[in-house]
């Protein structure tokens, strides 16, 4: 009697409760994170997101920077069409995903892997923007990459940054 058939049949059996078992879980996650997200929630959440968004806490975002808040991220925050657009480009590899609110709830503790904390004021894909603070530090926006932590810096200033994220939604 050849063994071999039989051997083909478990591993055949237990590929497919395999593949039934991750099938399943994956359906199970998917209602369970619905049931813990309706629609309602969902919509609730955004709102207070967009709140957020549109009432920066420049008082605060003035102490963490530890000098005044750039002229032109004021003006960027005062675009509440940019501000709540659903992604926007800004150059040919960075691609706005969302801006951040200033307040302390987006205060990123990174000290050990940027040698500072920050208060990102947009994301590419999850990659910080942000400014340095310090009071003797350049008003340059920086990004930091979530997937190996470099840093390097987007643009010389706020300013520069706003004319090529114009630049960039102009022409697109």
């Amino acid at each position: 009697m050849s063994y071999v058939p039989m051997a083909l049949g478990y591993l055949a059996l237990l590929l497919v409760l395999a593949v039934a078992f991750c099938w399943l879980n994956d359906r199970f996650t998917a209602a369970l994170w619905r049931w813990r997200n309706p629609p309602e929630k969902l919509a609730a959440d955004r709102r207070a997101f967009e709140q957020r968004l549109l009432r920066p806490d420049w008082e605060f975002y003035e102490r963490h920077l530890q000098r005044p808040a750039p002229y032109a991220l004021r003006e960027l925050f005062a675009d509440h069409k940019l501000l709540l657009a659903n992604g926007c480009q800004y150059d040919d590899i960075h691609y706005i995903s969302t801006f951040e609110p200033l307040d302390e709830t987006t205060l990123v503790d990174a000290r050990e892997w940027v040698g500072c904390d920050f208060v990102s004021f947009a994301n590419s894909d999850g990659d910080s923007i942000y400014l340095r603070p310090g009071p003797s530090e350049p008003d340059a926006v920086f990004i930091t990459y979530h997937d190996g932590g470099d840093t390097e810096q987007l643009a010389p200033d706020v300013s520069t940054f706003l004319q090529r994220l114009h630049d960039a939604n102009r022409s697109a």
